[in-house]
């Protein structure tokens, strides 16, 4: 009973709303035809006064907008005056204000010449006028003059078309006469500045003189005699803006409602019956459509894959819960989000920056990129994004996809399988034996070392080669064996044996040591036991010889350069007559020298003293220096001298002293043979105390062993290649016999100090002719 209560009721209401509806509708129309009778006759009263704030607001809007791009354009001068042409600030700028102002045709940059050294775009359209016209000569020196932006007088261009130019001073430092342009198409102006519902109620043009400069109107829609002008000056022209009303379609009134009343009471039971339907089949299509959404976010969220959507503008759209969840932001957190983004680590912000620019540029590579990314909690991982378009359902491009996988534990086993390689090859490199792997078919060449390749000369960037077998190569058990290689004159001790390589092709492994010391170390024992016979036999006369022949090798040395100079001044087309004498003086001194230390050697031998007189240690320094300076020069050796100018003379044999620091020094150079050459450094301390003077030459070269330190003064003992072991007993035999002590010593720095004291006379010093 009470459900049948109910539907009459129901039936009852909808009754009554379907009555309801055409006396609503009766009583719709009856007002709606007191109002227009009543807007009529209001209506042209109001339309005056519209008119009139329309224009106002239509010049106001004009005003800003020049406004604004006189902003701009000082904007990017003081861009131009600081960074210059080249950099992305002025680049940004120039393309913002070309894309966002479509009125101006060109920006142009004029230097003090007034000739153009920038121009966008490339090519002058063919209605812009030529640099040389008088109003933008007029407007360009304003500008110079006052250094402030001033238009230019209207130029009509090609086909007519109304033109003004915008000039800006650009204030650089150390020229102020060059000027930034921009031509403004008036008509372009007043398209893009008149709104629509202005330009559908008025015809606007810009008048100077009473004679029209641009305008925008509708050409199906005819004005009426009803206008409004205003002044609108932009100096030095005097412009008057004008709106014309256009003629409005109007019908009769008794049409209009007997019309609007037959149509609404048709429209609101049609409307009423369609509006049903309609609400039924959208609920049917809503209910539809969140069942796929719901399908759709479900398959998304359950992925591992992040999936984040930009728009054109860079802007976050869309992110799937993977990928929150991956970086640790919310959804809203993130959603709007642009560059520079919350995920984005700031050690890695450049490559980021660059990678997100280039997907907005259409630039993203196919391959995709390794990034890393930073979750919420400063957690660093890797990650690899692809990016392609997003395309909507009407085929629009409308933004950016990508899809970011997390590849921290695949970057992490490459990361540790790398490592390993390169532990594996350091090792490999670190062998003194060179080792090669080669296919046993083919002959390639699969691996080898640093050794190998140094040994052999293979350069750094071979590629695919081959190489010879050391020997010849046999099945079953490994091959050892010697091989000489003639080019290079080594030997090599081979072993070879056959492998299976990393993809189960069969290769041999052959490992060659150099053994060439060795070999030359037995050749050398083999010649000293030949020899020493004879040295047994000649050892009398080898002492003095070999003396004399050490001791003589320095002046004629000398001799032997000072000779190659006299030829390079000769050859010269005008000989240096002063630089020759100097070198013969040299040369007859080096001669004299080599005389007196036959002659020493000689008192040596026979045991007689030395031959002594005063002597400058300055003097005997500077002749060693002068010596030694070619040498010091070759090597690269810093060489320090302490100062010896305040130092008293001793009583000693002047060659022979300079023949022990010389010696003594030469072999220092040649101790820091192998020495770096930053770290090569001698150093010569000479110092008086109490009775002695004390010589300290000190190297940084290899050292001597401690066992060796005491062995390095006995005869024919040396630690050198073409050495006799003569030098430095000489040296010692010549300090004892001045009555000073000469030993060596490590140097606490590294390498070695050698020391030599002498005595310092107690009476006049002697003089021994």
């Amino acid at each position: 009973m009470l459900n049948k209560l109910s539907r009459q009721k129901e039936h009852a209401l909808s009754r009554w709303l379907l009555t309801i509806t055409p006396f609503a509708a009766a009583l719709f129309a009856l007002a709606f035809a007191l109002f227009l009778i009543q807007t009529a006759v209001k209506e042209d009263q109001a339309t005056s006064v519209a008119l009139e704030q329309d224009l106002l607001w239509q010049k106001q809007a004009l005003k800003n907008r020049l406004d604004n791009l006189n902003t701009q354009l000082n904007g990017l001068a003081e861009v131009i005056a600081t960074e210059g042409f080249a950099s992305a600030n002025f680049t940004g700028r120039s393309l913002s204000i070309l894309q966002d102002s479509p009125e101006v045709m060109s920006l142009e940059y004029m230097d003090e010449t007034g000739q153009e050294r920038w121009r966008y775009p490339q090519y002058r359209p063919d209605f812009l006028p030529e640099q040389k016209h008088r109003n933008l000569v007029a407007a360009r020196s304003a500008v110079l003059a006052s250094q402030d932006a001033h238009f230019s007088s209207v130029i009509l261009g090609k086909q007519n078309v109304p033109l003004v130019a915008l000039v800006i001073p650009v204030r650089l430092s150390f020229n102020g006469r060059h000027t930034l342009l921009a031509m403004i198409n008036l008509n372009t102006l007043l398209q893009q500045q008149v709104p629509w519902w202005i330009a559908q109620r008025y015809q606007i043009t810009l008048n100077q003189n009473g004679q029209q400069i641009a305008s925008k109107f509708d050409r199906n829609l005819d004005p009426t005699q009803l206008s409004e002008s205003i002044q609108f000056d932009l100096e030095p022209n005097q412009f008057e803006l004008k709106a014309t009303v256009y003629k409005q379609k109007r019908s009769w009134q008794q049409h209009l409602l007997t019309l609007v009343v037959a149509t609404l009471s048709i429209l609101m039971i049609g409307s009423t019956w369609a509006l049903r339907r309609h609400i039924k089949e959208r609920q049917k299509v809503e209910g539809q459509l969140r069942q796929e959404t719901a399908m759709r976010e479900a398959m998304e969220n359950s992925l591992v894959t992040g999936i984040r959507a930009m728009d054109k503008d860079g802007h976050l759209i869309y992110i799937n819960r993977a990928f929150c969840e991956m970086v640790g932001y919310s959804y809203e957190a993130l959603i709007g989000k642009s560059q520079i983004m919350p995920y984005w680590p700031p050690e890695d912000l450049d490559r980021c920056t660059a990678v997100y620019r280039a997907i907005l540029s259409g630039r993203a590579e196919p391959t995709g990129y390794q990034m890393r990314f930073m979750r919420a909690n400063g957690e660093r991982f890797d990650v690899r994004l692809y990016a392609a378009k997003l395309i909507d359902g009407d085929g629009q491009h409308t933004g950016w996809i990508s899809s970011i996988y997390d590849i921290t534990e695949l970057q992490r086993e490459r990361d540790a399988l790398q490592a390993s390689h390169e532990r594996f090859v350091t090792v490999l490199n670190g062998l003194d034996a060179a080792v090669s792997v080669s296919d046993a078919s083919s002959g390639e060449m699969l691996l080898t070392n640093r050794q190998f390749d140094r040994a052999f000369s293979i350069p750094d960037w071979h590629g695919r080669y081959c190489a010879l077998p050391y020997v010849a190569r046999r099945k079953g058990a490994p091959i050892d064996t010697e091989w000489f290689d003639a080019f290079r004159g080594h030997w090599y001790q081979v072993k070879s044996r056959s492998s299976v390589w990393v993809d189960g092709s069969e290769v041999w492994l052959e490992i060659a040591t150099d053994i060439t010391a060795l070999k030359n170390a037995q050749e050398r024992e083999r010649l000293q036991n030949e020899q020493l016979q004879q040295t047994t036999r000649l050892i009398s006369m080898g002492e003095m010889a070999s003396s004399l022949a050490h001791e003589l090798n320095q002046p004629l040395a000398a001799i032997a350069s000072y000779a190659t100079g006299c030829r390079n001044v000769l050859s010269q087309a005008e000989p240096n007559i002063g630089q020759l004498d100097q070198a013969i003086e040299k040369m007859a001194a080096q001669a004299k020298r080599a005389g007196k230390i036959i002659s020493g050697i000689r008192e040596f031998v026979q045991r007689r003293a030395p031959h002594r007189k005063p002597c400058e240690i300055a003097e005997l320094v500077d002749t060693v220096r002068t010596l030694l300076a070619a040498e010091i020069a070759k090597q690269q050796i810093k060489l320090s001298i302490s100062d010896v100018t305040q130092l008293p003379p001793i009583s000693a044999d002047p060659v022979m002293l300079e023949q022990v620091m010389f010696n003594l020094m030469k072999n220092a150079i040649e101790a820091m043979h192998n020495t770096p050459a930053a770290e090569r450094s001698l150093a010569l301390t000479i110092t008086p105390s109490d009775d002695i003077l004390s010589f300290v030459i000190s190297d940084r070269g290899t050292g001597i062993a401690p066992e060796q330190m005491e062995q390095l003064f006995k005869p024919f003992f040396t630690t050198k290649n073409t050495g006799m072991g003569m030098g430095l007993n000489i040296c010692r035999s010549i300090i004892e016999h001045h009555q000073g002590r000469l030993w060596v010593e490590a140097n606490p720095g590294g390498g070695s100090r050698f020391i030599f004291t002498l005595p310092l006379p107690q009476d006049n010093l002697a003089y021994e002719p």
